[in-house]
């Protein structure tokens, strides 16, 4: 449970979204999956709009998950055909905004089709600054982990650093974003209260706000509603 109290905090710089309910949205309003996922590249555009408006650098968004891989092979082909339709229906609203699109995780197995909607996308966007979306795609946070330390054991075996020169700086520098400030608030929506593999590593001192909101029914007023809790917390790391 969060302290709460004086001082009120400023605004966080990086929010972090765990995008959950597409599916549920789809059975509760009897609509197939297809518009379900519609919906959710909706409140995705969303988000980012409310993102700017409360000044925030950074919102990384969970895309798809590297267990996503267990669903059925059609939902598969599905969310990797949605996946690349938004990056290129996006793109122009994105560079008009002045958003810059990263990924982040592992998309060498998504079909050519998708990668190369991402890879225009985040070139199309690389020199915008207003705020930082970030992407996990093909994403897990043990991934993220076991890919950093494999890193460190090859420059090791290679003779190139000594157990002394590892740290946490080191480690960080090996992760798939390490310019990136950890985030200051996690939102999950579809009312779990888990992370599910999620930024393992830079969710140590992060706030958590869940709401039971199904992701396609997230839109400005929740994100607002997300801040404002928030800021009202004493965020202590510890002390």
């Amino acid at each position: 449970m969060a302290l709460r109290g004086a001082p009120v905090i400023a605004a966080p710089r990086h929010v972090a979204i765990i995008m959950d309910g597409n599916r549920r949205w789809s059975h509760r309003h009897r609509v197939g999956l297809p518009e379900g996922y519609r919906r959710g590249v909706d409140a995705l555009r969303n988000a980012v709009a409310a993102a700017i408006d409360h000044g925030v650098d950074v919102l990384t968004v969970y895309g798809f998950s590297t267990e996503n891989w267990r669903r059925d092979v059609s939902e598969v082909s599905l969310l990797m055909s949605v996946c690349a339709a938004a990056a290129q229906s996006e793109l122009f609203t994105l560079v008009r905004e002045s958003v810059r699109v990263r990924v982040v995780g592992d998309i060498a197995p998504f079909p050519r089709a998708t990668r190369a909607a991402l890879f225009q996308l985040v070139d199309a966007t690389a020199q915008n600054s207003r705020l930082t979306l970030q992407l996990a795609l093909n994403y897990s946070g043990r991934a993220e982990i076991l890919h950093a330390v494999r890193s460190i054991v090859a420059d090791a075996a290679s003779g190139q650093l000594r157990s002394d020169d590892i740290d946490e700086r080191f480690l960080r520098a090996r992760m798939y974003a390490p310019d990136c400030p950890d985030p200051d608030l996690l939102i999950r929506t579809g009312g779990d209260l888990r992370v599910s593999n999620f930024l393992l590593y830079q969710l140590a001192y992060t706030e958590i706000v869940a709401t039971p909101v199904l992701w396609p029914d997230f839109d400005a007023t929740h994100f607002a509603a997300a801040i404002s809790d928030f800021e009202q917390r004493r965020r202590r790391f510890g002390a």
